[in-house]
Order: structure tokens, then C-alpha cells, then sequence
């Protein structure tokens, strides 16, 4: 189901959680019959011109080569094309094209089936509760006896018949799956945040492989640059054979990081295509910043933010409320039904007319739905330990996040502060010992490929504190395709209610 120019947005308020113990007080049990989840919906309307923003392909000038000015006319044209390279483009090199962030998520929120099963096991518990509130439906009959009998006439009547459902039990099967709708809508807000926290990761992992790419064809033009400054330089009898072929060396490296970024960035968007519902996301350019926030992140703040915000505790504390309503559900189960038959008829042989009626209902002697109530009892204190497993888990999961998270923060920041601004100066000391003939070109080459090198390092250190600050974002809630939601219970309750036993 897709809603082209508008989605809507799922707002939830969270739940107060239930402690850990098993035991069931009578004011707990009172506070079942209220639903304290509040749904809003708010309408957002998408911006009609999406289009975001990306580099422009640098030109890169030639330079016609002279043996004696080969070293600097190489120099400066190969400080041009490694300018080309900077992670940061400037506002003249941008434009408008490719795909944002956020219309991938749009896309995914429209398209990802698991949104569209979540909803659909949310109807599915919305028609059972539907269901288990109904009153049974009234019998009618006919009745004969002595038909055939020689010299008496028989007795011909019909009957209506209707069971009464004492004790509220219909009304409490209703408590009882309203909180299961209650739960399949937190399910919904889960999964909504499961997918876009997966499309976030996805996102700035295959805008790494972009930045990566771009930044292994920039240097492309400086390898070639260097193979032909060093066959020039054996013209000029100013080099060596092992020149050319170190350089040679060097360019077919490069080509290979070309071709295995390619690779990557190719499955990165076919992951990004999956997770956003569509089939392909062809060959387009994918615009946003890596760097993301530096600002510290505290463990006890973020897991209480967490905790207070998390859709997935929500649920799971509503399944606590179904509990907590189930067990009064089955402490009136024992309150007998009323089965009340009306009949009329007439005796063929007197020809007179006669009515009857009749009353019946069970007797809890022997069954008393001890076992049922203490099957919910059980379920009870099931539930309550499974939010706090969930705790626990939010607990785990949030420690290993927050290790990528001081890891990825503490190199990108020594990069930015210390290792880029040295690998640079060192780059430049090399180009100007090499002016004043103190190294040759390949030493400055070798130099430059170590700046390279660092700036794929720094661009893969923010691809992975994206990726933390994303799932710390998203509640770390994750595994939108392979969490599935569904909704198994069927209308027992209202058997169980009809039947009187």
C-alpha cells in the first residue's frame, strides 16, 4: 500500500513498566480494565522536490610533459587532481541529484512488508476481539412425540431457546484481546523503527562505499599521473627502470581498490533497495554526510531514554496487562450460564393447547476453573519476567553499541586532530624536499598514497559512528525483515465463555 504525497506517522506514548514479581495483588488486578496507550495519528506531508545533492565530477587538466620540467609541471597538476578528493566538497561542486536519507526511509515506511505484516496481525487481533464479545445466538426448534401412536394423537410444538452469559465473561474476552491490539499497535511502532534504523545503517554503510570510491578514482589520476612522470623521467635518463615498474605497481592497486569498492558499493544499495521495499535502486548517487554528532553519549542516559521510549517494552508490558486481565477473566469463568427454553405446542388428541419452559444451568462441583486460573497465573508472572528480560537486553545490546560508538568517536576524532593534519604536512615536506632535490617524485607519490590511505581509514571511522549514533537513535532496535509479527490467538475465550464449564 503506498500514499504518494503523504504518509502517516504513528505517534505513541510509552508505558509504565511492571515489576519483576509473580504475585498477583487485587489492585493490580483492578487497574486491567484500563488501556493507557494513546494513539495519534499526525500527517506529514513530503516535500515534493527531493532531490538531494551530490559531487560533480572534478576536471582534471592534462599537463604536456618536458624533460627538464617534468617534476614540477607533474607536481602541480597532481596537487590539483588530490585537491579533487577532499571529503568535504565545496558548494560549487554540489548539485542537485541521486537520493536522501530520508526518502529511502519514506520509501521504506510505504513499501517494507513487514510494516504491511505488523499491520495486518494488528486487524487480525482487532477482529478477534471483535469476536469474542459477542452473545450466542438464539436456538429454535421443533418438537414432536407419540406420532404414530394408534388411537392418541401426538404432541407438535416448536421452541426458542437462548443462553444467557452470566459474569461478564464476554465483556472481560474483550478486556482481555483489547490488550493484544494494544500490543500488535506497540508491535507496529517497532517494526517501523526497526526498518528505519536498518535503512540508517545501510544508508551511511553504502555512502561510505560512495565516498570511498570517489576517493579511490581521484587518486586514480595521481597514480597515472606518477606512471607517466616516471616513464618520463627514464626518456630524460633521470630515472630507472624500477621507477616505472613501482609506480606501475602502485596504479594496479589502485584499480583493484576501484573494482572491489564498486563491488561493495553495488551490494550496499541492493541491501538499501531490499530494506526499502523496491526491487532496484539502479546506479544512483546517494547524497548526505557521514559525520554525524561527536557529542559524548552517557550509558545510564542513553539506556534510561531508551527504556522510557522503547515501542518493544511497550508491548511487552501490554501482554503484562492481558495477563493481569486474564486472570479475572478466568475467576468468573466458574459463574454458571442460563439456558432458558420457551416452547409451545398442541395435543392432537385432546386438541388442546400447551406451553412449557425451561430453565438449566451447570453446577461447579467438580470444576471450578482452578486449572485454567492458575494456567494464567503462570502467565502473569511470565509476562512481567519478560519485560524485564527485555530490560535486560536493551541493557546488552546498548553496552556493545556504545563500545562501537567510544571506538568509532575516539578515531575519528584522532584522525581529524592528529593523523590527517600530519599525514598532510609530512606530504607537503616531502613536495618540498623534493623541490630542492632531496627526494626524487616517487617518495612524494608514496607519500601521497599514505594521505590516501588515511582518508579511506577516516571515511570507514565515520561510516561506523554513523552507524553507532543510528542504532542508538533508533532505540537499537534493528532486523526489520527477519522479525516478524504476527498474531496466533483465535476466540477461545468466547468457547470457553459459552460453554458454562
Amino acid at each position: 500500500m503506498s500514499f504518494p504525497g503523504r504518509y502517516l506517522l504513528l505517534a505513541v506514548t510509552a508505558l509504565p513498566l511492571v515489576g519483576g514479581g509473580c504475585s498477583t495483588s487485587r489492585h493490580e488486578l483492578a487497574d486491567s480494565t484500563s488501556l493507557p496507550t494513546r494513539f495519534t495519528l499526525r500527517e506529514r506531508s513530503l516535500d515534493s522536490n527531493m532531490s538531494p545533492r551530490a559531487l560533480d565530477e572534478p576536471e582534471i587538466h592534462t599537463v604536456a610533459f618536458r624533460a627538464a620540467e617534468t617534476d614540477d609541471a607533474v607536481a602541480a597538476s597532481m596537487d590539483a587532481a588530490f585537491q579533487a578528493a577532499a571529503l568535504v566538497p565545496s558548494e560549487d561542486s554540489v548539485h542537485e541529484s541521486g537520493l536522501t536519507l530520508q526518502a529511502i526511509e519514506e520509501l521504506a515506511i510505504a513499501n517494507n512488508p513487514a510494516i504491511q505484516q505488523a499491520n495486518a496481525a494488528s486487524a487480525r487481533a482487532g477482529g478477534i476481539r471483535a469476536q469474542v464479545g459477542l452473545k450466542p445466538n438464539p436456538s429454535i426448534g421443533y418438537f414432536g412425540e407419540e406420532i404414530g401412536n394408534e388411537g392418541a394423537g401426538g404432541l407438535h410444538g416448536v421452541f426458542i431457546s437462548q443462553t444467557f452469559v452470566r459474569g461478564d465473561k464476554l465483556a472481560w474476552n474483550q478486556q482481555v484481546v483489547g490488550h493484544d491490539v494494544n500490543a500488535m499497535n506497540w508491535q507496529i511502532e517497532t517494526q517501523r523503527h526497526r526498518v528505519r534504523t536498518d535503512i540508517r545503517v545501510a544508508f551511511y554503510n553504502a555512502l561510505a562505499a560512495q565516498k570511498r570510491l570517489d576517493l579511490a578514482r581521484d587518486f586514480r589520476r595521481v597514480a597515472e599521473e606518477g606512471v607517466s612522470v616516471s616513464e618520463e623521467r627514464v626518456v630524460a635518463k633521470v630515472g630507472t627502470r624500477p621507477d616505472v615498474l613501482q609506480s606501475q605497481i602502485q596504479l594496479n592497486e589502485v584499480d583493484l581498490s576501484i573494482q572491489q569498492a564498486e563491488f561493495e558499493l553495488s551490494a550496499s544499495l541492493n541491501e538499501l533497495a531490499a530494506l526499502a521495499g523496491v526491487s532496484d535502486l539502479g546506479s544512483t548517487t546517494l547524497t548526505g554526510e557521514l559525520k554525524t554528532g561527536l557529542d559524548s553519549r552517557n550509558t545510564e542516559s542513553e539506556f534510561a531514554q531508551i527504556v522510557s521510549a522503547s515501542p518493544q517494552l511497550a508491548a511487552a508490558q501490554a501482554r503484562v496487562d492481558r495477563a493481569r486481565a486474564n486472570i479475572q477473566r478466568q475467576q468468573v469463568q466458574p459463574i454458571p450460564n442460563v439456558t432458558a427454553q420457551l416452547g409451545a405446542g398442541g395435543d392432537d388428541g385432546t386438541g388442546n393447547a400447551f406451553a412449557n419452559v425451561q430453565l438449566s444451568l451447570p453446577v461447579p462441583v467438580h470444576n471450578r476453573n482452578q486449572g485454567n486460573i492458575r494456567a494464567a497465573q503462570a502467565e502473569y508472572c511470565a509476562a512481567t519476567q519478560n519485560v524485564q528480560r527485555i530490560r535486560q537486553s536493551i541493557r546488552l545490546d546498548l553496552a556493545q553499541v556504545m563500545r562501537e560508538f567510544n571506538i568509532a568517536k575516539a578515531t575519528v576524532q584522532q584522525y581529524e586532530k592528529s593523523i590527517l593534519p600530519k599525514a598532510e604536512e609530512t606530504l607537503k615536506l616531502m613536495q618540498e624536499a623534493r623541490d630542492a632535490g632531496e627526494f626524487d617524485f616517487l617518495r612524494v607519490l608514496t607519500a601521497r598514497r599514505a594521505y590516501f590511505d588515511a582518508n579511506l581509514r577516516y571515511v570507514t571511522a565515520m561510516s561506523q559512528l554513523a552507524q553507532a549514533n543510528a542504532k542508538i537513535d533508533g532505540l537499537l532496535l534493528t532486523g526489520g525483515l527477519s522479525n516478524a509479527v504476527t498474531y496466533g490467538v483465535g476466540d477461545d475465550l468466547r468457547g470457553q465463555a459459552l460453554s458454562g464449564q
